[in-house]
């Protein structure tokens, strides 16, 4: 693993996607549906892809509903990014059990060879241990075993062309007028996607600095309760005010039966009003129908109007 755990401030981006190049499937957190990883690959396949799969789907090494012990799972991951005829990464699903590999992963050896990296959910943990540590650029976007349909949404022509080098527009998934809560318009350089995940790595090496920072936040199975204590954590540990602006996806609230809780939107406004930053509500991810590939660690702009995200700079090569 690398020999210290200091911020890389120069980023790196990976090489484009082309047609016929390997894409990785792996399983660094809970095992996949094997039936909807297949719909994956026979799809990415007729687009031109060649597909190989981690040794852990293969073997299928499973732990309770992991896909294998913690270091076969680091393994598989260190695998691809050593592995020169592989082209970009997939995650196959979150789940849970991302945080458990990131002591056993080499930040260098990542930053040395850089890939495509996709997944959201649990895979967040991934995103901002590689974003600090390796300076890598990565992108959320929709997961093998997970969102099988979204391989066949026409949104993902515009995925691939932006992962290929041919268009920067990330706002062309954005097809419904998204809620502003701040009015206002400001650069930074994107981090996120999960918030539960992200809290859970505050306190460790391996979460990012929050400066000058737009946070992306989604989230599914919580409360506002949940919400609150999350805002609240961030807060008392001084990331809250350094973000530059805040950009929400899907947050999915279950409601508690034994007593009434204020809407997830309600804890939103509280903290966004207290702030005074720009910040949206209702772009297209998270848990739902829809997954909008937004690259992590990239410059970008945020407005609350259309376009709402614009990138500042080149996310491939």
């Amino acid at each position: 693993m690398s020999s210290d755990f200091k911020e890389i401030r120069e980023t790196v981006t990976p090489p484009h996607l082309k047609p016929g190049d390997d894409i990785r499937i792996i399983a660094p957190a809970s095992a996949p549906d094997m039936k909807n990883l297949s719909k994956t690959i026979t799809k990415l396949t007729k687009f031109g892809f060649r597909i190989s799969l981690g040794r852990n789907i293969r073997r299928l090494v499973q732990r309770n509903s992991l896909a294998a012990p913690m270091k076969d799972r680091a393994q598989e991951i260190m695998d691809a990014f050593n592995d020169d005829s592989v082209k970009a990464i997939l995650c196959s699903r979150g789940g849970y059990g991302s945080i458990h590999v990131l002591p056993f992963l080499d930040y260098d050896t990542i930053r040395e060879h850089p890939k495509i990296f996709m997944g959201y959910s649990d895979i967040t943990a991934l995103h901002m241990a590689f974003n600090k540590l390796s300076g890598l650029i990565t992108f959320h976007g929709p997961m093998a075993a997970s969102d099988p349909d979204e391989f066949q949404k026409s949104s993902f022509k515009l995925l691939t062309e932006i992962l290929s080098g041919n268009s920067t527009n990330i706002s062309g998934f954005v097809e419904n007028v998204v809620k502003y809560i701040h009015k206002g318009k400001v650069d930074g350089r994107s981090t996120g996607t999960n918030i539960s995940v992200a809290i859970s790595l505050i306190g460790t090496p391996y979460m990012p600095s929050s400066e000058n920072r737009i946070l992306f936040a989604e989230d599914t199975a919580i409360t506002s309760g949940d919400l609150d204590r999350y805002f609240s954590v961030l807060n008392l540990t001084g990331h809250l005010h350094k973000f530059a602006g805040f950009a929400f996806g899907e947050l999915k609230q279950i409601n508690s039966s034994e007593e009434p809780m204020p809407y997830i939107e309600d804890i939103i406004q509280q903290y966004m009003d207290q702030l005074k930053k720009p910040s949206i509500y209702g772009l297209p991810f998270g848990h739902g129908e829809d997954q909008m590939l937004i690259p992590l660690n990239a410059k970008m702009t945020l407005s609350s109007e259309v376009p709402y995200i614009e990138l500042k700079e080149a996310i491939v090569n």
